[in-house]
Parts: C-alpha cells; sequence; structure tokens
C-alpha cells in the first residue's frame, strides 16, 4: 500500500477478507488434525519440477509420507538427504584450536592468552561421482585457509557458521554442512578462552541449494512448527480480546508472516522481491531447519537471540507471565528451540495487544490485535497505546511531515521571542515597550502551544522503523494473499 495512513485497514482487509481460509472454528475445531495451509496465507507456491540430484545411497522418495499434527511428512528431497548426511560424517570431527601467551614485556610473567587458529571442517558435495569430501581449514580472524591438495575452495565472505565458499575443485561443488568453532571469549585464561569453545554444526547458503523441491520443504518445516505451537496453545486465554483463546486473537497465518517479515532482506521485500527473500528463508528452515538461527545474536548493543529475537529480560518476564504455557526456563535453550520460540512469539503479541487495549480502551479494535502486536514487538506498547489513544484508526500513519512542520513553528517561534526580548530591552519608550512585551506573551502562548502539540505527537506517532517494519509484514503478507488468488 502506498499510502501508509492506510496501513491498519490494509491488514484488516487482508485478515478478514484474503484470509478466509481461515476461520476462527477451524482452529478451535481439531487443532491437532489441521493442515497448516488452511490456516495460512497461502498454500504452496507452485514451482517448476526439480531436478533430482542424486547422492551415495539415496532415492527420491515421492511415496506418501506419514502424518505428524495432521500435516503430511514432506518427501526428503535428495540434497537434503546429502546434507544429513554430511552432518553426521562432521560430527565425527574433532576441531582444534591454537593458544598464544602474552607475557608481561621483558618478563617471564604470563598475563594471558590470545586464541589464535581454530580448525574449521567443510562437507563438500562432488556432483560428478556424488561423493562427499570432508576438508579441513584452519581460521584465524576472518580469513581461512585450506591446504587440503585434494580441493579448491576459496573463502568468498565471512559470516561465521553462514560463510560464502567459492568451491573449484572438485568442479561444481556445493558446501553442504561445515562445522565450526565457535568461541565467546578471544582472550583470557586458559580456563575461561576454553571454556566458551563450542562446535556448531551449519549448513551455509549457497545458490546451488536454491531448488524448488527444497525451497517447498523448508515452507512445509515452518508449517510444521507453527502447528505444533497452535496445539500447544489450544485453549489458552487471550489477553488481548477476552472470552478467545489466544490462536483466535491473532490467526497462525499471521505469526508465519511475522516470523519471515523478521528473518527476510527488507530491502528485496519492500522493492518487490519477496518471493526471493521468502525463497531464501525457506531454504534455510530446510537445510537447517531447528539449527537454524541458532546461532544468531544481534549486534545492535541488545543481544536478541534466535528465531524470535528476544532479549533475556522479555523472554525471562514471558516465562514468569505465562507458567500455563511451559516455555522453557533457560534463555538460551529457549531461543534455541524453534516451537518454543515462536510460541514465546505468539504470547508476546497477545500480551503486548492487550497493554494496548487496556492503556487505549476507547481508540482499541479487536481485529487489529496483530497489527498492535506486531507494531509494539518493534516499538513497545506505550508509543503504539499512544498512537491508538490519541488518533484511533489513523494510528499508524506516517506523521514525519507534520512533525517537521511543527518543528519548523517550534523553531520560529523560539527566535521570535529571542528577538522581541533583545529589542525591548533595548526599548526605553513606555508605549513601544509595552507593544513588544504584547507581542512577547502572544510569542510565548504560540511556542508553549506548538511545543505541546510537538511533544504530543512525537510521544503517540510510530516512529519510521516502526512504520517500515508494519509495511514490510504487510507486504509479506500482500505476496501470500496473490499466491493464494492465483492458486484459486
Amino acid at each position: 500500500m502506498k499510502n501508509k495512513n492506510n496501513l491498519a485497514i490494509f491488514t484488516l482487509i487482508l485478515s478478514q477478507f484474503l484470509l478466509a481460509p481461515l476461520t476462527y472454528a477451524q482452529v478451535s475445531a481439531d487443532p491437532t488434525m489441521q493442515n497448516l495451509e488452511n490456516i495460512s496465507p497461502t498454500p504452496n507456491i507452485p514451482h517448476s519440477t526439480p531436478q533430482e540430484i542424486s547422492t551415495p545411497n539415496v532415492t527420491s522418495d515421492t511415496t506418501t509420507q506419514p502424518e505428524v499434527l495432521g500435516l503430511q511428512t514432506p518427501a526428503v528431497p535428495p540434497i537434503i538427504t546429502a546434507i544429513k548426511n554430511a552432518k553426521v560424517l562432521l560430527s565425527s570431527v574433532t576441531l582444534n584450536h591454537a593458544l598464544s601467551p602474552v607475557y608481561k614485556k621483558n618478563t617471564k610473567t604470563l598475563l594471558r592468552y590470545n586464541l589464535g587458529d581454530k580448525d574449521i571442517a567443510l562437507a563438500i558435495l562432488d556432483p560428478a561421482t556424488n561423493n562427499t569430501i570432508v576438508t579441513m581449514g584452519r581460521l584465524n580472524g576472518k580469513k581461512m585457509v585450506f591446504p587440503d591438495p585434494a580441493v579448491d575452495v576459496k573463502l568468498t565472505k565471512f559470516n561465521g557458521v553462514n560463510s560464502k565458499f567459492q568451491v573449484n575443485v572438485p568442479a561444481n561443488g556445493t558446501v553442504v554442512a561445515l562445522k565450526y568453532l565457535l568461541s565467546k571469549t578471544e582472550s583470557g585464561s586458559r580456563a575461561a578462552i576454553e571454556r566458551g569453545l563450542s562446535e556448531a554444526l551449519y549448513v551455509p547458503s549457497s545458490p546451488a541449494l536454491g531448488q524448488p523441491d527444497v525451497i517447498a520443504y523448508g515452507q512445509k518445516y515452518l508449517d510444521s512448527i507453527i502447528a505444533k505451537v497452535v496445539k500447544d496453545l489450544y485453549g489458552l486465554p487471550s489477553q488481548a480480546i477476552p472470552g478467545v483463546t489466544v490462536t483466535e486473537a491473532i490467526p497462525p497465518a499471521m505469526i508465519k508472516s511475522l516470523v519471515y517479515a523478521e528473518h527476510t532482506d527488507t530491502g528485496s521485500v519492500m522493492n518487490g522481491n519477496a518471493q526471493g527473500a521468502l525463497d531464501s528463508l525457506n531454504i534455510i528452515f530446510a537445510t537447517n531447519e531447528g539449527d537454524a538461527y541458532k546461532y544468531s545474536v544481534s549486534n545492535d548493543g541488545f543481544a536478541s537471540r534466535g528465531i524470535a529475537q528476544f532479549v533475556k529480560s522479555t523472554y525471562d518476564s514471558l516465562v514468569n507471565r505465562h507458567p500455563e504455557a511451559f516455555l522453557m526456563q533457560d534463555y538460551v535453550l529457549g531461543m534455541e528451540d524453534h516451537q518454543n520460540s515462536i510460541k514465546a512469539m505468539y504470547l508476546l503479541l497477545d500480551d503486548y495487544a492487550g497493554a494496548v487495549r487496556v492503556k487505549a480502551a476507547d481508540g482499541f479494535v479487536a481485529s487489529r490485535v496483530f497489527d498492535y502486536g506486531a507494531a509494539s514487538y518493534n516499538a513497545g506498547t506505550s508509543r503504539v497505546a499512544a498512537a491508538v489513544k490519541n488518533y484511533g484508526s489513523n494510528w499508524s500513519a506516517d506523521r514525519s511531515g507534520q512533525i517537521n512542520a511543527l518543528q519548523g513553528q517550534v523553531t520560529s517561534y523560539k527566535r521570535q521571542v529571542t528577538s522581541l526580548k533583545a529589542q525591548i530591552k533595548k526599548t526605553s519608550d513606555a508605549k513601544a515597550k509595552a507593544s513588544l512585551q504584547s507581542q512577547l506573551a502572544t510569542a510565548n502562548a504560540n511556542l508553549a502551544a506548538s511545543t505541546d502539540e510537538l511533544s504530543t505527537m512525537q510521544a503517540s506517532t510510530l516512529r519510521n522503523a516502526t512504520v517500515n517494519y508494519l509495511t514490510k509484514i504487510y507486504k509479506v503478507i500482500q505476496y501470500f494473499n496473490e499466491q493464494h488468488l492465483a492458486m484459486n
């Protein structure tokens, strides 16, 4: 939607009309036997026939699979089977590391140790032989070297476990998994450094993994997790809408859209390439499944973690508020577990929307619970509630132009007040001084009124970052709905 003033109306229309396959009756009837495609914005996106990739001892299984929670277990793409086999090979690989002692200058007094080279292991699939080759390398800082003469692989972009590689030998080879040594601290005592080391098995991004069956497998993975969360939350009362359940107040399809919006490239989604962005995320889900975003910690100063991107204080508070939800007590483990993380995300959105209802009861609209929760997820409940209270249905509008205009008025009145004070100080004529003092009183009144209006608007207007965040979510929803309509 180009008009940001209509964002809330847009999501309301989408949730009520375009998501018509979702009904509260469907959610509450039997959550263990739902097909998530019936509660998501779209069924599977059609793709071209997947290319068959043969792997050792692997055949493509396209037979009907067993059902889990009413979802048909998808056939495993051959490349996913190869990835699973590669992880098994890497699991037995030992990664070593080097520690360098640091001494006080010109003495033998040990000050600390620095972490030096670390081993890294890559599993490379050779398409010519369908064999998986395990090769060892050394990582120092952001540089990697692979001395094995049997392979020619180069690091093209360092990004921890999701680093990118170019495989020249074997020709057209693909890194299907890696084993990486994570470190919490690079310097300190030997014990502290080694205590902070842990091994990670991960599948880094690669263009060769972007196959239609892999993308579909990743979407099915997320669908299955959300279906399990719906079952877990069955019957739990909503804080946002008294008298209904959490999954009735917030349709599962909206949670799915939020997960995609949280982890897709903003520029791609906003510029019309939602499919490319969502496909990339589905590849991550397909290849890493439960390990996807396990090692994701934001570097924005908040250290948000995992698929739900919670900070520790928020998660701990949620656990305490909802003992009936049986969330994992440990923050790190809870954020690493997808089912637990998305359950926490669901509960937090409902709690946030409930807080908005309490703080802005007059402007609260039950059908916009997801909107309020999602905005609060980004901006906090106080600002969202103030926007709802002051602007009602127009709460999510972009008011940056009005704020800039008011700021200009305030600046102008301040200059006027300063000028009038200077003139009064210089004027000795009583009549002229009285006139200037009258003008000063008017200018001060105008300054006070404009300042109050500016403060109110600033405190009750969503920041541009939040408006853009909502817009991104709506574009994801719009993409799913367009795919759904195209299928019917």
